[in-house]
């Protein structure tokens, strides 16, 4: 029977594996379709064991690397299987949701950073800098296309649009990319860790497997610490600020992470109350799109909101610790 078992396992593991592949093959033609390697890896974990998802990972990076090249398959190594092992592990474990949320973003940030490091370290690219080389290129690119549109289709708002790009909106997104991408780096965390934690979820209840369902943004919520953590290392970065160490940096991307989690708690504060209104199901999406579009005018707001809710728990929904 054990022998059954394992044969079972050992073969659904070879399966996954041949997914795995074919998901990062077809990545090469459709970029988005990287993000999703981690699912078919947690829906094995959860039936079979995080033992045997960690050894299809392995397998299908070692076959990625032969078929597709050695820096396809490190950077499937690197980039998301860390993520998926992450995952799989609190799927395994029966953890919360948000929890398990919280872990493959904490994965796939620290595999983001490792990345980063060895494009760095072995091929003497530095990643940030490229980014904003492309930005910059993208936006000549732009405005070439624009220089060169006949005189007679040429418009005052679209001379004004262009020259407001170039005097405010360029220099900002340069700036924002070489000052502030550790907070965008944790935001790309967080996002890519909740979406595969989602799609995993909906396929294992299509296959009546197991897995916790996420009960959607409206129960999404920062740990009670999470506040107490930041607030630290705001009080830390003051204190070497102090001794004349140069923390502007760092303390700029402190606020940001802060601003931006206070802002989508806010936001599923929102959602949670609008969801629980007893409304239509059409007004609820009007009003859920207008909080949206209002969501840069109203920020601040946004952001009060998500610091009440950590602090008193305005939702009475259970939180990590």
């Amino acid at each position: 029977m054990n022998r059954n078992i394992k044969t079972s396992s050992i073969t659904e593991s070879a399966m996954i594996t041949g997914i795995l592949v074919i998901i990062a093959y077809l990545s090469s033609f459709f970029t988005i379709l990287m993000f999703f390697y981690p699912t078919p890896a947690i829906i094995l974990g959860k039936r079979k064991g995080l033992k045997y998802a960690v050894l299809s990972l392995i397998a299908s990076d070692i076959i990625i690397s032969m078929l597709l090249g050695l820096q396809t398959g490190l950077i499937f190594l690197i980039m998301y299987t860390p993520l998926a092992v992450a995952l799989t592990y609190g799927v395994c474990s029966n953890e919360d949701a948000n929890k398990t949320i919280l872990f493959g973003s904490a994965a796939y940030m620290i595999s983001f950073v490792v990345f980063i490091l060895l494009l760095n370290a072995v091929m003497g690219i530095n990643f940030i800098q490229r980014l904003a080389d492309m930005y910059d290129q993208s936006f000549a690119m732009t405005k070439d296309f624009f220089e060169n549109v006949p005189d007679e289709l040429k418009t005052e708002q679209m001379e004004q649009a262009i020259k407001n790009i170039e005097q405010t909106v360029a220099p900002l997104m340069n700036y924002i990319i070489t000052n502030v991408f550790p907070a965008i780096m944790i935001v790309a965390s967080v996002t890519t860790s909740y979406i595969n934690y989602i799609v995993a979820s909906k396929f294992a209840k299509r296959f009546s497997i197991n897995v916790k369902q996420h009960e959607g943004i409206g129960y999404f919520t920062f740990p009670k610490n999470f506040m107490i953590a930041m607030a630290g290392l705001l009080l830390l970065s003051f204190l070497l600020n102090a001794l004349n160490i140069n923390v502007g940096i760092i303390q700029l991307n402190l606020f940001t992470i802060i601003f931006m989690a206070m802002m989508l708690q806010g936001f599923a504060v929102l959602k949670f109350f609008v969801d629980k209104s007893g409304l239509g199901k059409f007004v609820r999406t009007i009003i859920l799109v207008m909080i949206v579009l209002m969501s840069l005018n109203f920020s601040f707001i946004y952001v009060i909101i998500g610091l009440v809710d950590l602090t008193i728990n305005l939702r009475k929904i259970n939180r990590a610790v």
